[in-house]
């Protein structure tokens, strides 16, 4: 561990895992670089994939710093600044942010996939040790760097509602858009309803899709429904998200895909822990294609903005979220991730 802060030093509370344990530490920050971001945070998620780090089901480097979705506010900030959309920020801005820094000009980052950049940093994967070292949103302050999108919100809309922007509203717009334009008024299953699975189905339902739903929770089920999914029609489907992660539900998903339809997979996100048995015949003799999504494009983080702005109010979408956990109680919160009674854990600074 680091030695304790020095007096008078700029601090903030993190959470990290580390050996085995979650904990809030005070961590030490270096003054903000030219087009850094500092931002005070109002509201996080825990998600599943930061439950999967703290099961040790991928490797993390000592002192995770931990979180990747969350709303705040700009603190300190260039001048000049501005967002995604060119609209100047200040101090005091409400904002949400893609949970990766990229450099831009890797062949990568040139071909759309920002997401995959050769130097990629991805928040709430990297340990505190590192700089900027705030890069965890379940914290009370964050630190992005230049090469992180950020988006103003405006006034009005929840932080609840946007909360999870850059992580599972962002992840669902790619889904949707790797689904193509020709999917809107047809047949669409999506297998689980998490986060990400139930997003899915409201913005296909948003599209006039018939959205069917697999989903052995009945209240995750009860919840799509809501948002407009419906029992599954046992297909065969034009498109099929499999956004659970569990191996028999990933074979289900492709038993369910039509002669010449897409499964689009993101819901196995820890190599090795998610193997399945596949025939490529399968796919070969009835022309599946199969799309792999991990993360999302700057155009998707944009439109999942814009479509909860636009449709956000009219949804429960408060029902994917648990009451409230303070960042000092940090470790409850993944206990309660753990009973898998919540998409996701609500923490507040």
């Amino acid at each position: 561990m680091d030695a304790e802060p020095r007096d008078g030093a700029d601090l903030a509370r993190i959470a990290t895992f580390h050996e085995g344990e979650v904990a809030v530490e005070r961590v030490e920050l270096s003054p903000r670089k030219a087009g850094e971001i500092d931002l005070t945070m109002l509201a996080a998620a825990v998600c599943g994939s930061d439950l999967h780090t703290v099961l040790g089901h991928r490797p993390a480097p000592p002192r995770t710093a931990l979180g990747h979705e969350g709303v705040g506010v700009v603190h300190d900030i260039d001048p000049d600044a501005k967002d995604l959309r060119g609209t100047p920020l200040l101090p005091g801005d409400r904002v949400v942010f893609a949970l990766f820094d990229a450099c831009g000009t890797c062949d990568r980052c040139a071909d759309g996939l920002a997401m995959k950049c050769r130097s990629v940093l991805k928040y709430g994967h990297e340990s505190v040790d590192r700089e900027p070292r705030a890069t965890g949103t379940l914290a009370d302050r964050v630190r992005l760097l230049p090469g992180v999108p950020v988006l103003r919100v405006p006034d009005g809309p929840e932080d609840t509602l946007v909360v999870s922007a850059g992580c599972a509203v962002a992840t669902a717009a790619e889904i949707v858009s790797a689904a193509g334009p020709e999917v809107a008024g047809r047949a669409v299953l999506v297998v689980g309803a998490g986060a990400v699975g139930a997003y899915c189905v409201a913005m296909f339902a948003a599209m006039g899709c018939r959205v069917g739903v697999r989903e052995p929770s009945a209240e995750r089920l009860t919840l799509a429904e809501s948002l407009g999914g419906g029992p599954d029609a046992e297909g065969p489907y034009p498109v099929v998200v499999e956004a659970s992660g569990h191996p028999d539900a990933f074979v289900g998903a492709l038993d369910a895909v039509d002669v010449g339809g897409r499964l689009i997979a993101a819901g196995s996100v820890s190599p090795g822990a998610t193997a399945v048995t596949l025939d490529p015949a399968l796919l070969v003799t009835r022309r599946i294609s199969v799309i792999g999504v991990h993360n999302y494009t700057l155009e998707s983080f944009v439109r999942g903005v814009d479509w909860l702005l636009e449709h956000g109010d009219g949804l429960d979408l408060d029902r994917l979220l648990s009451p409230p956990v303070p960042l000092a109680e940090i470790a409850d919160g993944f206990a309660l991730m753990r009973g898998g009674g919540f998409a996701r854990v609500l923490v507040r600074p």
